[in-house]
């Protein structure tokens, strides 16, 4: 196996936010330690912009239990507001972490080309 190794400065995590009804915030890399602040404020500036938030997990590569506690935090504070997390385009890393801890069923799963919260 052959890995090239991630240039210095460069992101392994990268997180945009398109803020709207809901705000989506698409997450692609590893989704671990190293990512979670900045994860964490795209969370913040979305939630303060409306409480409904899809995740868009297409291009995450790796995720660890970090990351989970990123998408529960981020769910309570959801919920808070009157608000929802969901899910779109689940990762099969993502998958895999959420069907091993059973936090899947927290998380509705949202169809492509439809962000809307369910």
């Amino acid at each position: 196996m052959n890995a090239s190794p991630v240039p210095e400065g460069e992101p392994v995590l990268r997180v945009t936010v398109a803020l709207g009804e809901p705000s989506v915030v698409t997450v692609s890399g590893d989704a671990d330690l190293d990512g979670q602040s900045a994860l964490r404020e795209a969370v913040d500036r979305a939630l303060a912009h409306h409480p409904h938030l899809v995740f868009d997990l297409a291009g995450v590569s790796f995720a660890d239990s970090t990351f989970l506690t990123v998408l529960a935090t981020a769910r309570l504070a959801a919920l808070e507001q009157a608000g929802s997390v969901s899910l779109l385009a689940v990762s099969a890393p993502v998958q895999r972490l959420l069907d091993l801890t059973g936090a899947a069923v927290l998380f509705p799963a949202v169809a492509p080309g439809r962000p809307e919260p369910s």
